[in-house]
């Protein structure tokens, strides 16, 4: 992305909006490091009352104390929350500091509530050990790595053929259509395009693809909608017919809460036949 900058009148558009189809960065949510012979990395967990200068603060203990932060992630807050959590990985490899006196100038920031330590296992491995579960929002959630949704997908088709493939169908359906359901019933949205909106708000930042609403029309009750970046799909390269049934299946389910009337979903385009994207066409 080239940078933005203000000349004269005109001005350029300083927030990022990416198009369906470009380059995305990968967001890496591990928590969790193997250590190389020599590296000295220990953990630490943070709670702290939410007011400017924090972040500044504590990045300046560490420059001073001569350690690096290789990696920092914030938990989510709402907008009324008072608190926030953190944690960090830190590299002691080229200081004298120890972790246990960063540990203590740490607690003694006016703004820290709690911090601990989170310390590597004899076999190099530093891990978080401390957040558990996962929540996105306040429900649980859990991390599927592709060798395991990748196995899930094509266990089922191997096993069961199209019968799997139907089932795949009729478990999306089920997903997509409570997963609408439950918009309405935890934000009191009922608007459909504001719904499709944080179907693709979740999509994107569940890491199940990227989602294009190309046309809707709730008067006819038909959608049109692409898929970047599908996982079901991406998993299936090589397939001689279209792969996405689960995702199909996710499609029909969310446009028959949205249309209020039984929609099917039939996988036009798919990245695994070699498309450059996946394309559903629903209709009631």
């Amino acid at each position: 992305m080239e940078d933005c900058k203000v000349l004269g009148e005109e001005r350029e558009e300083l927030a990022y909006q990416p198009q369906p189809g470009e380059y995305f960065n990968p967001l890496n949510l591990g928590r969790i490091v193997v250590l190389d012979a020599g590296q000295r990395w220990y953990g630490i967990v943070v709670e702290t009352i939410i007011e400017k200068g924090v972040v500044r603060r504590l990045a300046e203990i560490a420059e001073q104390a001569g350690i690096i932060i290789r990696f920092i992630q914030f938990s989510n807050v709402e907008p009324h929350d008072s608190l926030a959590k953190a944690i960090a990985f830190l590299d002691f490899s080229n200081t004298s500091v120890t972790p246990e006196e960063t540990l203590r100038l740490v607690r003694k920031q006016p703004f820290v509530r709690s911090a601990h330590l989170i310390v590597p296992s004899y076999e190099g491995l530093l891990f978080d050990n401390y957040f558990f579960p996962l929540v996105v929002g306040k429900k649980r959630a859990v991390i599927f790595r592709r060798r395991v949704y990748e196995s899930l997908f094509k266990g089922v088709r191997e096993k069961f053929g199209t019968a799997g493939e139907a089932m795949l169908y009729y478990q999306g359906f089920c997903v997509g259509h409570r997963t609408c359901q439950a918009y309405r019933e935890e934000t009191g949205i009922e608007d459909p395009e504001a719904l499709v909106g944080l179907g693709k708000a979740y999509f994107r930042t569940s890491g199940w693809g990227i989602i294009d609403v190309a046309r809707i029309s709730v008067e006819k009750g038909e959608a049109q909608v692409r898929v970047y970046e599908s996982f079901e799909c991406e998993a299936g390269k090589g397939s001689e017919t279209p792969y996405g049934h689960f995702l199909r299946g996710i499609l029909a389910g969310f446009f028959t809460n949205i249309f209020q009337k039984e929609a099917k979903a039939v996988e036009t385009k798919c990245v695994a036949k070699g498309d450059p994207y996946c394309e559903y066409m629903i209709k009631t």
